[in-house]
């Protein structure tokens, strides 16, 4: 009965193992909760307005219509709080608001700057009489006094742009062989579209009128430009097999 009890106290070895288990589990899971605290508590005060506040803005881009004045101005109410609490995201939507801006992006500089990208808009043609066609094919709307000259003048409906803007550069690079100067193309609602030239004169292109059309006008053109001493007033080309070419009849008079 003695041994009986002796083997009843014996605790087995494997008790000893789960206890130092569970206490070192607690252990680490003490460290993690004083860790995550700790970084809570880091976080909160580096998310205060006041910690680490934002002193300079650095611009950075190259401007040739934005006016940096304006910029600076519509981003100064959004640099507002400390270095990491700022809201980049609104700084960024704040200055896309000016039609001359394209992109911009805005970082972090160590300890206490922002640094602001720009990219502005590069216009390649006139789009109507109050905007402009970007290199993207976008349509934007500058202020009516800061939209530049000497730009292609493209006309038509809404989402056609890009569509002009290919065909304007396809036109523009074949008619130069012959020496035709293209100012702009305007499309009408039916999708018949017309080329403006320098000086005037238009060529009237049908709906249905393409490359083949304007490859038979420059065949003929130099002849038919040598042909009178008067100025073409329209040349058009929405004929199957030929070409009616109209004169500027006015011009002969006020000569």
């Amino acid at each position: 009965m003695a041994r009986r009890k002796g083997n009843q106290a014996a605790a087995p070895w494997w008790r000893g193992l789960r206890l130092r288990r569970m206490l070192r589990a607690m252990a680490a899971a003490g460290a993690l909760v004083v860790t995550l605290g700790a970084m809570a508590a880091g976080m909160s005060w580096a998310l205060q307005p006041g910690t680490l506040p934002v002193r300079a803005v650095l611009i950075e881009g190259e401007f040739r219509h934005l006016d940096r004045r304006e910029l600076e101005d519509v981003l100064a109410p959004h640099v507002t709080g400390g270095f990491f609490s700022v809201d980049l995201n609104a700084v960024e939507h704040a200055g896309r608001t000016l039609p001359w801006v394209y992109g911009v992006s805005v970082r972090r500089n160590w300890p206490d700057t922002l640094v602001v990208r720009v990219t502005e808009q590069v216009p390649v043609a006139r789009w109507g009489d109050t905007e402009l066609v970007n290199r993207f094919g976008d349509v934007f709307t500058p202020p009516p006094d800061s939209l530049p000259g000497g730009l292609p003048a493209l006309e038509g409906g809404p989402g056609r742009q890009r569509t002009l803007m290919r065909r304007y550069l396809a036109v523009q690079a074949r008619l130069a062989d012959v020496g035709i100067q293209v100012e702009g193309i305007r499309e009408d609602a039916r999708q018949a579209w017309l080329i403006d030239l320098a000086g005037g004169a238009r060529i009237l292109m049908g709906r249905d009128t393409g490359a083949d059309h304007l490859e038979r006008l420059l065949r003929v053109y130099p002849r038919v430009a040598a042909h009178r001493d008067v100025p073409i007033r329209t040349m058009d080309l929405r004929y199957t097999n030929g070409i009616a070419v109209a004169w500027d009849e006015d011009a002969r008079a006020g000569q």
